[in-house]
């Protein structure tokens, strides 16, 4: 986790003392996966069976005119100044730069909107949610992938409307800001389902590292009015409730984020930058209710869970308490451990962090693809969509 300024605290801590602690470890029942750290693959998961994916091969893209962009939710003369793009990818997919959200006094929020071609049923959409330490990353980046727009393109040729989104760091703003923007990412899209023939009831979230948390608390925090962006009162934004969550490696309780590794809390760190204030340091409450362990009811959306065996970075307890705290709720969830890699699936026995496992790279996708698929009905859902009840935090 790398070193940075901490921002002023402007998140709100809650009242009760002391943080409740992670639950404890329960023997699960629901699927599970994990293995030894070797140079082997993982042990094989109990999916429905497939066919082997065909290797994806990088994909030329050329640049055309950008179709006319939806219309933004706050401000829409930023759409007509701000510089647009749109790229097509082999099978028919087009990728287009938009501006989801204009906040005042921060840059316009912008998502990657990749689009299938054809018509037919609404189609099932996937929302990614970038890494970084919270402090740094994009929308078109994402672990060891060498062309990651090409994957997500990918993923979208198999008939899913996919957004990949941009949202505030922490020098820009501190927690819930990017919780927010990736809500109203998630809002936005919701309310252009006729536009884009995307069916609301079928949303996935997907983040790695801190994208993961990101994803996760998005996931689980469906309804908690203080945790919602910032809205006129008499307007009624479409839900940010998500159907499904996978998390690659993700932070899911940032008060145990260094006592994983047996290591004192630093005096500064990207969390506390995050938070507004080191975990440790804290009023009490502030880090647990920025930690998805903190939400997870009989409700949550079903999870899948991946992690490096070998991650030094976020320590494999933090999706191992996850899943046993969806397990305990009886919310269907599934980890996968890789071993011999850490993490963003970097082999453990490569001197270089950055070094790509393509292997591993390829297992994940199609395991986050099975998943989808497993989960998500192959039509849209009769039954209307209807959001969760408003709650407050936690703590």
């Amino acid at each position: 986790m790398k070193i940075s300024t901490a921002a002023p605290l402007v998140f709100l801590a809650i009242l009760s003392s002391g943080g409740a602690a992670p639950p404890p470890a329960i023997k699960p029942s629901a699927k599970q996966v994990s293995a030894p750290v070797a140079k082997a693959a993982p042990v094989k998961v109990a999916v429905p069976a497939s066919k082997p994916a065909p290797a994806k091969q990088t994909p030329s893209r050329t640049v055309q005119a950008a179709p006319k962009p939806a219309p933004a939710p706050i401000e829409t003369d930023a759409l007509k100044t701000y510089p647009l793009q749109s790229i097509s990818f082999p099978g028919g997919v087009v990728m287009t730069e938009m501006v989801y959200s204009n906040l005042p006094g921060f840059r316009p929020l912008t998502l990657d909107l990749y689009l299938p071609p054809g018509k037919g049923f609404p189609r099932p959409g996937l929302v990614f949610v970038h890494g970084g330490g919270w402090n740094s990353g994009d929308s078109r980046h994402a672990g060891t992938f060498g062309d990651f727009p090409g994957q997500l393109a990918g993923i979208a040729a198999r008939g899913l409307v996919v957004a990949s989104v941009n949202y505030r760091l922490s020098g820009e703003a501190v927690f819930p800001a990017a919780l927010q923007d990736v809500k109203t990412a998630i809002s936005w899209l919701r309310g252009h389902a006729k536009d884009y023939n995307l069916d609301e009831t079928r949303i996935a979230v997907w983040g790695d590292s801190e994208g993961g948390h990101l994803a996760a608390l998005a996931g689980v925090s469906c309804g908690v009015a203080s945790l919602d962006p910032p809205a006129d009162p008499k307007s009624k934004p479409p839900s940010d409730c998500v159907q499904a969550v996978i998390d690659w490696y993700g932070i899911t309780d940032l008060e145990t984020l260094f006592s994983d590794f047996g290591e004192p809390p630093p005096d500064k760190s990207d969390g506390g930058a995050f938070l507004g204030c080191e975990p440790a340091l804290c009023p009490i409450g502030a880090a647990r209710n920025a930690s998805p362990l903190a939400y997870i009811e009989t409700m949550s959306p079903p999870f899948l869970i991946v992690h490096g065996a070998g991650d030094t970075i976020v320590s494999p307890d933090q999706s191992q308490r996850l899943y046993n705290a969806l397990h305990a709720k009886n919310v269907p969830a599934e980890l996968v451990i890789y071993p011999g890699v850490g993490h963003d699936f970097a082999p453990i026995a490569n001197s270089s962090p950055s070094a790509a496992d393509p292997a591993t790279n390829r297992q994940a996708i199609e395991k986050l693809e099975g998943f989808l698929d497993a989960t998500f009905p192959k039509k849209p859902m009769t039954a209307p969509f209807k959001p969760a009840k408003p709650q407050g935090l936690p703590y």
